[in-house]
């Protein structure tokens, strides 16, 4: 039985394969003409899950920054260590921030 982690695999593995079509010029709109068809629609945003942290040795942003992650699509606990694999990269957690409650 595929576990959720083993079909998120399975979508990016198929996501990769056709930006990689694409660029190559491999995709043109008649290979397209079997895809759904999306009418009425607008450019919209949604909530992904996702992690807000000061940041310490990432490889372009300056240490100490407030940043958001790109979305998280794991997470690892491993002795007393937490990590999260972001759509970028992966991440070493450090201590939560306590919720201020108003």
């Amino acid at each position: 039985m595929p576990t959720r982690i083993s079909e998120e695999i399975r979508r990016l593995k198929k996501l990769v394969a056709d930006l990689e079509r694409l660029e190559a010029g491999a995709i043109d709109s008649p290979a397209l003409m079997a895809a759904p068809f999306l009418d009425q629609w607008i450019h919209a945003s949604r909530k992904v899950p996702c992690l807000e942290g000061v940041v310490e040795g990432h490889p372009s942003l300056p240490d100490g920054r407030l940043i958001l992650t790109s979305e998280v699509h794991a997470h690892l606990h491993a002795e007393d260590e937490h990590f999260v694999r972001t759509l970028s990269r992966w991440y070493r957690l450090g201590d939560p921030r306590r919720r201020a409650w108003s």
